[in-house]
């Protein structure tokens, strides 16, 4: 058709168009719907839901408002939205994350989420259990592992153990093994203790931080385990009364901002548990260990975050025009470590700057991953035709090349880069004449990459591409490159303006001395510089000076050479300088599937390519432990070290050589940073052994370790029903009595007390109370209480029932029981004379002051009366017995008048 035709032919369509009604169906814009089901304990639903866009733009209009078994039930219609968009919901009611912004995704123009209410998380339809198949123990649900078999997707399998278990020698113990999902749990069924994803190196270092007591037992040939230890094991969540059992599986969902738990309770953590953790870091840092801080996030909640030790100790004294060796600073000039205190990322640079601009980048349509490097405009060159082998990296020389060259340069893609299997010389240290030879690089201006570009074309290739794993530093410089090409400006720009600024974050930058941030706001890393304290030089220029090299304590400079010395500061993979805080959002936003702060930075389907597990074998993918650039947990061998001791067999993240790492668990939704300036210390193994590595914290396992030992799997398990009508009676002296209804299906009661209404409540009674009924003793008089009760089956969490105000005895309570006292030790003859006068005297003075409003004078009337009894002369007209009494109950009443 020619030009003219075409334009014919539009002009005609357009006609045709303005004649169909803008309402026709055939045009009508996608109706999204959102259905939210709630669950709330006691059934009080007031409806009290938003829902919205990402954007924020589109509120959601109520269509259906009604209740089913599960509890309330919401239908929200959003016209004009795509239909496989991102919808979130607040709901307001909630008892303990009303502000929460929880964002889930539409499929085909609908979503469905079940919510209970103080629970974070977000779930798929509830499955049923037949509650016949629960066994009552000790007021706890059990469950056999036979029987959530087809309900979680488990298999399983008893036999012996293949290796020490927990000190049995291997073939000693029966242990039974779970399968579910990438996971699996060994548990010895006769000790009930339990191993979770054990390998070699989980046996041979920190092997009390391996085996735990788990909840269950053995009956027969069936193993038990109570609901609360499922929910933990399993990351599931139990609904239960005496009628029915509902089991339900998180949901993906994206939470808008990572906010504070009010308590680690109120997701999953144990306090006390959660507290040894600062026991353990801080013993080390009185050890001699330099800084350390952390941060742990779960279901979208910061449940620990904190700070150790000091960020610098030692320091290079410069005299008379130079810098001399690093000494140890006086106690009282070293600066401590905050929690907003910022660390050297090292390479975890590579993930949350390099990374996240990559996924970004694709998500975009902007960069093709299987393209050939040599493509790109300005790396023509990356070709075998322009390799140098020069220095350590000379054919057959010191540098490890075969000397066979490698080739295939022109073959390897972005996507070979990523997986780290572009057979690139995973360090070629450009800044070290001594080894890079004609390969030597460096330069202060990371405007101006051309020279880099160029080096790294020149660079020989260790491995033929794709047929050997080697994690490159090389591999993203080259990625951080093409972000800066594609995008046109430098990685610290683009990462910090359309990524970090966008999340809220403003303390992750490169070069932070050059950002606003002080030296004593960073932790500082090695103490001379990069010369390993003088055992390292950069060798020397032609005219015979001696290569650059830092001779200070860095402290803001990132460490790595590479990125200093040859990329000013701005590598992809390293450089980047952030906080714990920062650090925990960092990580939400892959649990997130690249959404934050309403904001979309990547697709769920790139973050899910970028951590899958990848090998060119496919029948070795289950053993790999890289995906995408991220550091995956492997589903089979020895898996990544860092992924030991607690995590998922899911999880991904990185670790930096500065003795940084961020654990990213999927199956947990929670993610665990950990960042130490361990190189900040002698050293005392040269070339490269830090003092700082060997303190047991440098392993970085042994404290995410304790963060998943922290999680609670025993905790009680209520019935979803609880009292509802509860009173409490002030009934005698510092005395409240407590009755309320019997709940059916409930084998006993446990009583909470507090003393404000929206407190802590704590309970109150020691064992659980088979009755309805409980007198609460030795209370303060004149203060208010409040009271609820739970009632206890065998699974299930119950609804706290409504607090109610209890007050203790008060004034006018006080004045009739001390007249009935005195009456009563009359009759008995244990007062009597002028000594009862005088105190009848006195009670009565007291009681009309008080009446009239005047407790000044109602007090004083009332010591009257304890000096009246304290009378020598009078002290034969009553007994010790009746004076102590007395005294009791004035004292009492003093107080209540006080109050």
């Amino acid at each position: 058709m020619t030009r003219k035709g075409l334009v014919t032919m539009m002009t005609i369509i357009s006609m045709l168009l303005t004649f169909i009604p803008t309402s026709s169906s055939i045009f009508a814009a996608t109706n999204t719907q959102l259905i939210v089901h709630y669950h709330k304990k006691g059934g009080n639903y007031t409806g009290n839901l938003e829902t919205l866009s990402l954007n924020g733009q589109v509120k959601g209009t109520v269509s259906e408002k009604t209740t089913d078994g599960f509890g309330l039930k919401m239908t929200y219609q959003f016209p004009n939205i795509d239909d496989n968009a991102y919808i979130g919901v607040v709901v307001k009611e909630d008892s303990a994350f009303p502000e929460d912004k929880r964002f889930v995704r539409a499929k085909n123009g609908k979503a469905e989420i079940w919510l209970i209410d103080g629970d974070a998380r977000v779930y798929n339809e509830p499955l049923a259990i037949d509650s016949k198949i629960i066994t009552k123990k000790d007021n706890k649900g059990y469950v056999t592992v036979e029987d959530l078999k087809d309900v979680l997707n488990l298999t399983y399998k008893y036999g012996k153990n293949t290796y020490k278990f927990d000190g049995a020698n291997a073939g000693t113990a029966d242990i039974l093994t779970i399968y579910h999902n990438r996971d699996y749990f060994e548990i010895n069924i006769n000790t009930n203790r339990i191993g979770s994803n054990v390998t070699g190196n989980m046996t041979s270092a920190y092997t009390d931080l391996v085996f735990h007591d788990v909840d269950g037992y053995k009956d027969g040939n069936n193993y038990y385990l109570s609901i609360g230890y499922i929910e933990r094991l399993f990351q599931v969540a139990v609904l239960a009364d005496h009628n029915k059992v509902l089991l339900l599986k998180q949901q993906n969902v994206a939470y808008d901002q990572v906010t504070r738990a009010k308590a680690p309770e109120d997701v999953g953590f144990s306090s006390e548990k959660l507290s040894k953790i600062d026991d353990y870091i801080n013993q080390q840092v009185e050890s001699g260990f330099p800084a350390a801080a952390m941060i742990v996030v779960k279901d979208g909640k910061v449940v620990k975050e904190s700070a150790y030790g000091y960020l610098k100790k030692y320091d290079t004294p410069f005299v008379d025009g130079a810098y001399k060796p690093a000494a140890l600073l006086p106690k009282s000039d070293w600066e401590e470590a905050k929690v907003d205190s910022l660390f050297d990322m090292a390479s975890n640079t590579k993930m949350y700057a390099t990374n996240y601009a990559i996924q970004k980048l694709v998500s975009e349509g902007k960069l093709n991953l299987d393209r050939p490097l040599s493509s790109f405009p300005g790396w023509e060159n990356f070709k075998d035709s322009y390799t140098v082998y020069t220095g350590k990296w000379t054919l057959g020389g010191s540098g490890g090349l075969n000397k066979t060259p490698r080739t295939g340069k022109e073959t390897v893609t972005i996507r070979d880069i990523l997986h780290h299997y572009g057979g690139l010389i995973p360090d070629p240290e450009y800044p070290n004449k001594n080894s890079a030879g004609d390969l030597w690089y460096q330069t202060n201006d990371h405007t101006n990459r051309a020279g880099v570009i160029d080096v790294i074309c020149k660079t020989p290739l260790q491995y033929t591409p794709r047929t050997t794993y080697a994690y490159s530093d090389v591999d993203f410089m080259i990625l951080g490159l093409l972000v800066e090409q594609i995008t046109g400006m430098p990685l610290d720009e683009y990462v910090e303006k359309h990524i970090y600024n966008k999340m809220g974050l403003t303390h992750s930058v490169f070069n932070p001395l050059t950002k606003g941030f002080s030296k004593s706001q960073i932790a500082a890393t090695e103490l001379n510089g990069n010369t390993r304290d003088g055992f390292i030089n950069f060798g020397k220029m032609e005219d015979n000076s001696p290569v650059n090299i830092r001779k200070y304590t860095l402290q803001g400079e990132v460490h790595d050479e590479k990125a200093w010395y040859a990329m000013a500061g701005v590598a992809g993979h390293a450089g980047l300088f952030s906080t714990a805080g920062d650090m925990g959002v960092l990580t939400q936003l892959m649990l997130n599937g690249g959404i934050y702060n309403g904001t979309q930075f990547f697709t769920k389907e790139v973050a899910d390519e970028f951590t899958t597990p990848y090998d060119p074998d496919p029948n070795k993918v289950d053993s790999s432990t890289t995906g995408l650039g991220w550091r995956v947990h492997s589903k089979s061998a020895a898996a990544y070290y860092y992924f030991n001791w607690g995590p998922s067999r899911s999880t991904y993240g990185h670790q930096g050589w500065t003795g940084t790492l961020t654990i990213i668990d999927p199956v947990y939704n929670m993610s665990i940073t950990i960042l130490t300036n361990l190189r900040h210390s002698p050293v005392v193994s040269p070339p490269n052994g830090f003092a700082g590595s060997n303190f047991p914290i440098a392993n970085l396992v042994p404290i995410s370790a304790l963060v998943y030992d922290s999680l609670v799997s025993d905790k009680e398990q209520y019935s979803p029903d609880a009292p509802i009508t509860l009173s409490a009676k002030a009934t005698g002296i510092k005395t409240v009595d407590l009755s309320w209804n019997t709940v059916s299906g409930a084998d006993s009661y446990n009583v909470y007390r507090s003393t404000t209404s929206d407190g802590a409540f704590q309970k109150i009674n020691i064992e659980p109370l088979a009755t309805n009924s409980f007198t609460d003793t030795g209370l303060h008089p004149g203060s208010e209480y409040y009271y609820k009760v739970t009632a206890l089956n065998s699974v299930g969490e119950s609804a706290q029932s409504e607090p109610v105000h209890a007050a203790t005895v008060s004034a006018s309570d006080m004045y009739d029981l001390i007249g009935k006292l005195i009456k009563k030790f009359a009759d008995s003859g244990e007062l009597g004379g002028p000594m009862k006068v005088q105190l009848t005297n006195s009670l009565k003075q007291s009681e009309d002051q008080y009446k009239k409003g005047h407790k000044a004078q109602a007090i004083k009337s009332s010591q009257d009366f304890l000096k009246h009894m304290d009378n020598q002369g009078l002290q034969k007209h009553i007994t010790k017995n009746a004076k102590e009494a007395l005294e009791t109950e004035v004292n009492i009443l003093i107080e209540a008048l006080t109050d």
